[in-house]
């Protein structure tokens, strides 16, 4: 039976699916767009967007909440100053980007709403 896969592993590959659609949508000589052409591939991206965006507050608050127990049960040391800071601004960060990230998904689901509406009127590529 394969091992299962480390959870910063699953972090890994989400910011590279992330730059390599960045690489794809670049504005290149032959297309405006990138690889990007229709309203249905925004649609898509941004529901992909979105839907990460909602699930990130979840994976913050139990990084935190790794973080506090790996603290409690004493498992943790510092280089400079204390465990208990070090946790602490860590836990008060990972709630900030919680929020930060559910403000994102707010703003996403918008995006996705708008973009529902359109169409392509252009001529199609084959």
């Amino acid at each position: 039976m394969a091992a299962a896969r480390r959870p910063e592993g699953n972090a890994d590959t989400a910011a590279e699916a992330v730059r390599k659609f960045n690489h794809a949508t670049l504005p290149t000589p032959r297309s405006r767009t990138g690889s990007l052409h229709y309203p249905g591939q925004a649609y898509s991206s941004v529901a992909a967007f979105k839907q990460m965006a909602q699930m990130l507050p979840q994976a913050f608050d139990q990084t935190g909440a790794c973080l506090t127990r790996l603290h409690l049960d004493g498992d943790l040391t510092a280089d400079h100053g204390t465990v208990e800071d070090h946790v602490f601004d860590a836990r008060q960060a990972l709630t900030e980007a919680a929020h930060c990230a559910a403000m994102l998904a707010e703003a996403l689901n918008r995006a996705h709403s708008a973009v529902a509406s359109l169409g392509y009127s252009g001529q199609i590529d084959e």
